[in-house]
């Protein structure tokens, strides 16, 4: 339960922080990928709200990887607040991602639950158009569940659904991508609107120029922790389109997720021009 919950929470950063088209057609769009989002150092964290309540802290990092231009590693924690009894969270997910075209290439999550501890890996193959999957338990290192997808063109986890959404911010477009959620994949659709709003945020003093994007996560029914339907976005206006905030719907209700530090050489958040 705890594992899932924590999946979903990233998930819900990553999407909110598409009216289907074919995998060809989301191709199409990679000429409208901002790949300045790629910057290796960069330091992004997140505090999870309900209601009144800070239930955790999401904080997401890239590293370059020496000799392979093309690829990020992207590191997800997520961390529930010691104080907030419903929950107990101290997970890990370890992605390396695809800039060009963006994909993810291979996940590794560190799920804690009690004593045990829960890792899955997925490992995509580009030359078999397969994604090999395996779930296991340690310490006691027993495999619990492991399978093979075929025929698979690409697919996203919560860390390159980050860097999807980023580097499509300001394309306008509207997309539908296959999301690996517990061992198979489901649509995560998503509306990149060209509607610039203003947002503010507790540790900056001035609104942010924010662009907006919303969507639909399609797996309603498969996780315990209820996350589904309807989410909202605001990411800066600017190179970087560094997600500021979101809106999401799990079990508990309504969560918000907003940005609360970061560090990214010569990166401050674009304030809003007031008009004259």
């Amino acid at each position: 339960m705890k594992a899932r919950v924590a999946r979903m929470l990233v998930l819900a950063c990553v999407v909110g922080m598409l009216l289907s088209k074919s995998d060809a057609q989301i191709r199409q769009s990679a000429l409208r990928h901002n790949l300045a989002v790629f910057q290796p150092g960069e330091r992004l964290q997140y505090r999870v709200k309900w209601l009144f309540f800070r239930i955790g802290t999401i904080v997401v990092e890239t590293d370059s990887i020496p000799g392979s231009p093309l690829f990020v590693k992207a590191t997800i924690t997520l961390d529930s607040n010691p104080n907030f009894f419903l929950i107990s969270i101290h997970n890990r997910y370890e992605a390396i991602v695809n800039s060009t075209p963006v994909r993810s290439e291979r996940l590794r999550s560190i799920e804690r639950s009690g004593n045990d501890t829960l890792l899955t890996t997925y490992q995509f193959v580009d030359s078999l158009e397969q994604i090999i999957m395996e779930q296991r338990i340690l310490p006691a290192d027993t495999v619990i569940k492991a399978g093979v997808l075929d025929s698979i063109d690409r697919f996203f986890d919560g860390s390159s659904l980050f860097f999807l959404a980023r580097t499509l911010l300001h394309s306008g477009s509207q997309e539908s991508v296959p999301t690996m959620v517990d061992f198979d994949l489901f649509r995560t659709d998503i509306i990149f609107s060209n509607r610039v709003v203003p947002r503010s945020i507790s540790t900056f003093h001035e609104e942010i120029e924010t662009r907006e994007l919303y969507g639909r996560a399609n797996f309603e029914g498969k996780t315990f922790a209820g996350f589904s339907g309807g989410f909202k976005g605001w990411f800066s206006n600017d190179e970087a389109a560094v997600p500021i905030q979101a809106e999401m719907n799990i079990t508990l209700g309504s969560v918000d997720i907003e940005l609360e530090q970061w560090s990214r050489a010569g990166w401050q958040p674009p304030r809003m021009q007031k008009k004259p």
